[in-house]
């Protein structure tokens, strides 16, 4: 069959167009298939946008972060996250390196205490995706402290811990002691009935592990740091130096009372077991510590019967602010990221999104952030106590987390073993972080 000119012309254009579409339609050329757009916010991709996260142990359950991730994969956003945990004790190291080696996760658990140190390896919030005003509303004030720095906002936080007042309800009862203390002075008053010491004054089942360093006492440098809040230290200076001042030298005086054996409130010292240890198995009656500690607590004696309360004051809290001591973790977008965009998304899923951030507190017992589940969880009987707390929440701007614990804990030492004296004690501490 002859074919005229204008035919086969208009049978070329039909063929190119069928091969067109057969090629769209094989992904070779790019049109029916959405290309990802990094996960904008509110943005569905149809391919997915795969954001790397990188956790740590300390805060981590992994059930809870499976099925926070699991609700966040409901919301169809096209962002598929890889999850990675790593120990505590290599997980800064190991996120430095990455860093260091461009091969930084996306995003990465961030400490209350780091923005000193590492805000410049985050890609802190744009202003238009959470204005301050907005982030004030949604969290604590001790969040503003530890993750905003001339205005912007660098992480948002998982949950809020805070040290409480653990003790054990049967030995308390058994001291015909109804109600927990809620000063310093109660507390004081209640030692002589608490501890239990043989004829030569030593200790056999002390009132709390309280005085000592962290050789055996559970978050000891985390609850000196706090007595020094409530006693008025300002902690860093206008100029950022370290300065303890007279209040924190009578912070470090009033702590150290509980381990001298020529005070009346003696009643623990360096020769015992870990704090925790020593509460588990119903020798200690009262520990100063996190919601973290309790699963390991009861992880040695699931029988344990635990009270919480609020932390010792100064003062009395029904008539004065109280001041409580925060530690927790956030999740922050690295600057290295180039799916910041997917990152942030995820990012605020899990900490501002009810729905979700709830997943994350009710399967990981984890006291919230969001000041919409803390009015939810303030009564609750396992983080009411703590939830509540966050709200009176504080912290201090600390050169590094864990070099700053462990300066802390020798000075304790220091003195403890009567190589120096409070003063010089502290004075040396002081040194010590100002060189940091």
């Amino acid at each position: 069959m002859n074919l005229s000119r204008n035919q086969i012309i208009i049978i070329g254009i039909i063929g190119l167009v069928v091969l067109f579409f057969i090629l769209m339609l094989l992904g070779i050329i790019p049109g029916l298939k959405k290309s990802g757009n990094n996960g904008g916010f509110g943005s569905g991709t149809a391919e997915q946008t795969e954001i790397v996260f990188w956790g740590v142990s300390d805060a981590d359950n992994s059930d809870a972060i499976k099925k926070m991730i699991d609700e966040y994969a409901l919301k169809g956003t096209g962002i598929k996250i890889t999850y990675r945990v790593f120990n505590s004790n290599n997980y800064e190291s190991s996120l430095l390196n990455a860093l260091a080696t461009g091969q930084a996760p996306d995003i990465f658990m961030f400490h209350n205490s780091w923005l000193s140190k590492h805000s410049n390896k985050v890609a802190p919030i744009p202003e238009s995706y959470l204005p301050l005003s907005q982030f004030r509303q949604l969290f604590p004030t001790v969040v503003e402290q530890n993750f905003v720095s001339a205005g912007r906002i660098y992480s948002l936080p998982l949950y809020i811990d805070t040290l409480a007042f653990i003790y054990n309800k049967d030995i308390f009862d058994s001291k015909s002691i109804a109600v927990p203390p809620k000063t310093w002075q109660d507390f004081q008053n209640l030692i002589s009935q608490l501890k239990q010491v043989n004829a030569l004054n030593q200790i056999i089942k002390p009132a709390a592990a309280l005085g000592g360093s962290e050789k055996n006492i559970n978050s000891a440098s985390n609850l000196l740091m706090l007595l020094m809040l409530q006693f008025g230290s300002q902690m860093v200076s206008q100029y950022n130096e370290i300065i303890f001042g007279s209040e924190g030298l009578s912070a470090l005086n009033f702590y150290l009372q509980f381990s001298n054996p020529s005070s009346s409130y003696y009643t623990w010292n360096q020769n015992l077991r870990n704090s925790l240890d020593s509460f588990a198995e119903g020798s200690t009656a009262v520990i100063f510590d996190y919601s973290s500690s309790i699963p390991l607590i009861k992880a040695k004696n699931p029988y344990i019967n635990i009270g919480v309360s609020p932390m010792l004051q100064t003062s009395n809290p029904d008539q004065n602010q109280p001041i409580n001591y925060a530690n927790y973790w956030g999740l922050s977008v690295s600057n290295q990221s180039k799916k910041q965009n997917a990152a942030w998304n995820f990012v605020f899923s899990a900490t501002i999104d009810s729905q979700i951030s709830e997943v994350y507190v009710q399967t990981g017992q984890k006291p919230p952030a969001l000041r919409s589940l803390i009015e939810k969880y303030k009564n609750d009987s396992n983080i009411g106590v703590f939830a509540k707390q966050s709200l009176t929440a504080r912290s201090w701007p600390q050169p590094d987390y864990v070099t700053t614990g462990q300066i802390f804990s020798n000075m304790l030492e220091y003195v403890l073993n009567g190589r120096l004296n409070p003063e010089q004690a502290l004075k040396q501490a002081e040194n010590e972080l100002n060189s940091l």
